[in-house]
């Protein structure tokens, strides 16, 4: 797991990055045309991967030929009580809530079961973007708004509570407006046995079995009585006015 203090100094690089950041030209640059959303996420994950890389002793999981594995458990693994432990760096709007994908829960389980990790963070920045008048921020010279950056920094495994499993893609998921209220902003940690947290994966990957099963049974049975629907219908004339067609 990842220190105390290796925690906090984590946060507060991140916060000391941001406050700064959101005030330069070049960040309110991505403000100008459409999925504004998509831009900023993308240029808030790759900008905090190396701030951490410039200020912690960090690794890449590699692939078997030596290079970055592209779907590592980590976007970045930071060393920390004689261990290199992944960190997932997650970037959006702020108010945007939703289900963002997180791992694969399988890969997780087995990484924990091989005792290669006791843990798995979240580090969340969200950037809200407010009118101009209103910010903590000055406003950039792109866009009639200013930014306040909110971070978070948690071993997901303490808030299984908050997360889904859907079991056809295999990725745990963070319902995330559920998360930001009950962790109070990332400020309340749990602390639970890393026994208890893999019971609670267990249960999250048998619970999301059980549902893909009963979903594709569900599909099976109802094409099944429209397949006997259509048999027994001796018109069979042809129906388009549920198509929509321009």
């Amino acid at each position: 797991m990842i220190e105390g203090k290796d925690l906090e100094r984590v946060l507060s690089v991140t916060k000391e990055h941001w406050a700064k950041q959101v005030n330069s030209d070049q960040f309110h640059g991505l403000f100008q045309g459409k999925e504004i959303g998509h831009r900023i996420a993308d240029y808030v994950d790759e900008s905090t991967t190396k701030i951490l890389r410039d200020h912690f002793q960090v690794q890449s999981e590699l692939d078997a030929k030596g290079k970055p594995r592209s779907r590592s458990m980590g976007d970045i693994w930071i060393k920390s009580s004689g261990m290199y432990n992944p960190v997932n760096v997650k970037a959006g709007e702020y108010g945007k809530n939703g289900q963002p994908n997180l791992v694969s829960l399988s890969k997780l389980i087995a990484a924990i079961i091989a005792r290669e990790i006791d843990s798995y963070y979240l580090l969340i920045v969200k950037m809200e973007l407010l009118p101009r008048t209103q910010g903590i921020s000055n406003p950039g010279k792109a866009a009639n708004v200013s930014v306040r950056p909110h971070v978070y920094f948690v071993d997901m495994l303490d808030w299984l509570d908050y997360v889904t499993f859907d079991s056809g893609p295999g990725q745990a998921m963070l319902k995330e407006k559920q998360f930001y209220i009950a962790s109070n902003n990332g400020t309340i940690q749990p602390n639970l046995t890393l026994k208890q947290k893999l019971n609670r994966m267990i249960d999250l990957y048998h619970d999301g079995n059980r549902r893909l099963l009963q979903n594709r049974e569900s599909k099976v049975r109802k094409i099944s009585e429209s397949i006997e629907a259509y048999r027994s219908d001796s018109a069979k004339s042809i129906d388009q006015s549920g198509l929509k067609l321009g």
